[in-house]
């Protein structure tokens, strides 16, 4: 009866926010500046389910701040996810291959998970490791969120275009789960043989919900931009045995300076879901149908887009509002009603955020407005400019 009830919200909640979007002409973006130099470690809570997190060092000692710093907010989510994934454990037990189907699907997970750890990212298992212990919430627990994605499927908006000179990004990201908070974590991330001999990897920014640690939507600062979609069947049978697609987008951001370095790793991994990618950099941009035996390089050109079937009509109805910053915020997002949990717009060296809150999705919500030389510390923030908490109306 829990689940019927959580999915009867749900849809009176899309449906309500498809309704406002035809009458909302005041979408707000906040421009973030902080008071002072942002340190490693710092949390700041931008909205009620929007945090930014800096963080540096290891994996596990990254995770081991997330964890200490973060730990009211993942405790209170962790909980909510796991009473949403018992209450809807017949749905999503259908989604488990019989190799791995167990009596609940909490069981599945595990068993799917002890079946392939030995493909996972080990910088993510480090990570979860190290959140597990700062938050003293059980790994398990950490473990069948960060699982999750790889038994769901998202219908999203992928798009990357040259507006007045400038490369813009737009990933919409819809799925439906409950209401958590979202995290903005910036990645310092280092490795060391010992503690004299670091080696500094690229920074890099990860938008996705708080229990969730791999990267659905992120930018690095070599401007290295990933998102990803599911919905191409073509592509083959769905494959577990690999590498799965969150875990590979941290070694694209964390490692790559280029295009042609993110084709090398694609090419290389071990790849799992059928899907499409999109990578880009500031002079192109690519999608790839990407599967267990298939890489395919799509679209490799200035322009490119990946529309899932659900939202094409909306999208072909308002390309005429990706002329500028403003518009696609105000006008082309909200028309495409595309971003149920969160989107991210990349241009001109900022990102622009919105993230679902209790009642409207993130395509009729605020934005929040950073700047990529104070989230990556190339420079400090100016105190004189907008402060967390202006709205900016174009």
């Amino acid at each position: 009866m829990n689940n019927l009830f959580h999915w009867l919200i749900y849809y009176i909640k899309c449906g309500v926010n498809i309704l406002y979007s035809y009458i909302n002409n005041n979408i707000f973006i906040n421009q973030t500046s902080s008071n002072q130099r942002t340190t490693s470690q710092q949390k700041e809570k931008i909205s009620k389910y929007l945090y930014k997190v800096h963080l540096q060092g290891s994996y596990y000692e990254m995770g081991k701040q997330y964890g200490k710093t973060m730990k009211r907010v993942l405790e209170k989510d962790v909980k909510t996810f796991i009473h949403f994934l018992r209450n809807n454990n017949d749905l999503y037990q259908r989604k488990i291959i019989e190799k791995y189907k167990r009596k609940t699907i909490f069981d599945s997970l595990l068993s799917y998970y002890e079946d392939n750890k030995k493909y996972f990212n080990p910088d993510i298992i480090e990570f979860t490791r190290g959140v597990s212990e700062g938050s003293e919430i059980e790994y398990n627990k950490l473990l069948y969120a960060n699982l999750f994605p790889d038994i769901t499927d998202n219908h999203c908006i992928l798009l990357s275009k040259i507006i007045e000179n400038k490369r813009m990004n737009v990933r919409t990201f819809d799925l439906g789960c409950p209401q958590v908070s979202h995290s903005l974590i910036i990645f310092n991330p280092y490795t060391s043989e010992n503690k004299t001999n670091k080696m500094q990897r690229n920074k890099y920014i990860s938008l996705n919900a708080s229990i969730v640690f791999g990267v659905v939507t992120g930018i690095s600062e070599r401007n290295i931009f990933f998102g990803e979609t599911y919905y191409d069947e073509s592509l083959g049978e769905l494959h577990y045995n690999g590498m799965p697609f969150h875990h590979i987008s941290h070694e694209i951001l964390k490692s790559c300076n280029n295009l042609e370095d993110v084709h090398t790793i694609l090419q290389k991994c071990n790849r799992t879901s059928n899907l499409q990618l999109m990578v880009s950099e500031e002079q192109n941009a690519h999608i790839y149908l990407s599967s267990k035996d298939k890489l395919i390089l799509e679209q490799n050109k200035e322009n490119v887009e990946s529309v899932t079937p659900n939202e094409q009509g909306n999208f072909k109805k308002n390309l005429h509002y990706l002329n500028s910053i403003e518009n696609v915020i105000k006008e082309f997002i909200p028309r495409t009603k595309s971003g149920e949990l969160h989107i991210m717009v990349s241009y001109d060296n900022k990102i622009y955020v919105s993230v679902t809150s209790d009642v409207l999705q993130s395509y009729n919500n605020t934005f929040y407005e950073f700047s990529l030389d104070e989230l990556f510390e190339k420079k400090p923030s100016n105190k004189n400019i907008f402060k967390t908490g202006m709205n900016i109306t174009f």
